[in-house]
């Protein structure tokens, strides 16, 4: 019975970045692929050390560095292996190496920038969750015993707020077990393929986020498809190719059929077309231009550029979308414990006025 290492095979994107940079330099010196390997496995530490040494025992057998990165699951992603597979078949590795590790490093400073700009809501959300908490558990049922006494009917915001409150102190502890218990379970829900493509599929249609998506997947299936077509590649193998590389399983489906459709004689152009919210309009144009006129590759090559450009732009301007966002959910949820203390007050006044 084979163990499935993948969890204990994993490798940082920053192990991963060094490795690609420092393999490429090596090759393009004119170190073999099995002295460079191990070269870098020679000088490098824990688990990135033990699996470059296996990698090297793989080589040894007369593999090729995509088949000898296969036999270690887990400890490198489906875009690593299939730029690494892309570069074999076109005989351009070592570009492809210096391609992927500035692709991971534009990965790496893009995950950085999007944790960076969401750190502040993050911060002040999880402190309004925790005043919130701590006045309805300790604060405001205090005040339960008054506001029953008033000879006033309490509005409905007040009443709501109220029966939030005594349900908090009476079942926090299972709130907070069955809250970890929903996490949890949506985390392992989504590991199920169907579940999982389902929510690729929501994300590809979800407003502005379908921008992020669309434009990752572009950038990096534009850019395979470019290397390979550039080196005398086959446009089915290449296609097959970027299909191992892709992460969204609902563009890996729609890549299966354009596969297909290209298999029986159909342009690549013509079948991209029927799926309009993954290939938008312009990038088509371009595929279009470039396919009548036989330069396919460089039209796949400008679409990567634009793409990457267009993903590093929408992050810079995510701190303006997020912060307004930010204010109102505050400012709604201040506001609606305000007004449930304040509004029986104030029709208490009234009365008595009266």
């Amino acid at each position: 019975m084979k163990i499935n290492l993948s969890f204990f095979n994993k490798i940082s994107l920053e192990d991963q970045i060094s490795f690609s940079k420092n393999l490429a330099v090596l090759l393009r010196g004119g170190v073999t692929i099995n002295e460079a390997v191990d070269s870098l496995a020679s000088q490098s530490k824990g688990n990135m050390r033990k699996v470059l040494y296996r990698i090297k025992g793989h080589l040894e057998n007369g593999v090729s560095l995509y088949s000898a990165i296969s036999e270690e699951p887990g400890a490198f992603g489906q875009i690593f292996m299939s730029l690494v597979k892309a570069g074999e078949l076109s005989g351009s590795l070592s570009e492809n190496l210096e391609f992927l590790a500035t692709w991971l490093e534009r990965d790496s400073n893009l995950r950085r920038e999007i944790n960076g700009v969401l750190l502040y809501p993050k911060i002040v959300l999880t402190a309004v969750v925790l005043l919130g908490g701590g006045l309805s558990i300790f604060i405001l049922p205090k005040l339960v015993p008054m506001f029953t006494s008033l000879n006033v009917t309490l509005p409905l915001i007040t009443r709501i707020v109220l029966a939030v409150s005594v349900f908090l102190q009476s079942y926090w502890v299972k709130v907070i077990v069955g809250t970890f218990s929903t996490i949890t379970a949506t985390f392992l829900i989504f590991k199920i393929p169907v579940m999982k493509y389902l929510y690729h599929k929501t994300l590809v249609h979800f407003p502005y986020i379908q921008k992020f998506i669309v434009g990752y997947q572009l950038a990096l299936f534009s850019q395979l498809m470019g290397t390979l077509l550039k080196s005398g590649i086959p446009i089915d193998e290449a296609l097959e190719v970027a299909y191992v590389g892709t992460s969204n399983l609902y563009y890996k489906k729609v890549l299966k059929e354009i596969m297909d459709r290209t298999n029986m004689g159909v342009s690549l152009v013509g079948t991209m077309h029927l799926y309009p919210e993954l290939y938008p309009a312009n990038s088509l144009s371009i595929l279009s231009v470039g396919e009548s006129s036989g330069t396919l590759e460089d039209s796949f090559f400008k679409i990567s550029e634009f793409w990457t450009k267009d993903i590093l732009d929408r992050t810079k301007l995510l701190p303006t979308i997020i912060e307004p966002v930010l204010l109102v959910v505050i400012a709604a949820a201040v506001g609606m414990i305000a007004l449930s203390i304040v509004m029986p007050i104030y029709k208490l006044t009234g009365n008595l006025k009266n």
